[in-house]
């Protein structure tokens, strides 16, 4: 596993979205059926499997549908 801290902000968004992706592939779920779960456009959907993660609300909105919120667990935890 490489250091998060040292890879540039767009590999991040690369693996993030390709990861989404294989999630949903796994899954198999079609991207229109994600995107209309999510209540997301397919476009923004097609985005974020991209790494073009341009808004917080819908990759949250997505790792909802796909049950991967626990990702974010340890930001939302009261001290």
């Amino acid at each position: 596993m490489d250091d998060i801290y040292m890879l540039a902000d767009t590999i991040i968004f690369n693996r993030i979205g390709g990861n989404l992706k294989a999630t949903r592939l796994k899954l198999n779920i079609t991207q229109q059926s994600l995107a209309d779960a999510a209540d997301i456009s397919l476009s923004s959907l097609k985005k974020i499997e991209k790494g073009e993660i341009g808004s917080f609300n819908s990759l949250l909105r997505v790792l909802r549908t796909l049950r991967k919120l626990n990702v974010l667990q340890p930001l939302v935890e009261e001290e």
